[in-house]
């Protein structure tokens, strides 16, 4: 069972059910977001990063990524 019952919020102008839990810590955690591959908008951006982006953009999801075969660290 959920730890925090899903809520509603507005994202990007759309009212989503939210799980509270992880979403907070979705950008401390994610692997795509804290990954030296994911360069939005350049051409060398991460072709699964941009995949993935793609689907949250169309269905108004977002997603926590936990594995990849191509993560790497950001450089310092």
């Amino acid at each position: 069972m959920m730890r925090t019952q899903p809520v509603q919020e507005k994202h990007y102008g759309w009212i989503v059910w939210v799980n509270p839990t992880t979403e907070s810590l979705r950008r401390e955690e994610c692997l795509c977001l804290n990954c030296g591959n994911l360069k939005p908008n350049q051409p060398d951006n991460c072709q699964i990063a941009q995949a993935l982006y793609q689907i949250c953009v169309r269905e108004n999801v977002a997603f926590t990524i936990t594995r990849c075969p191509v993560w790497k660290p950001k450089a310092q």
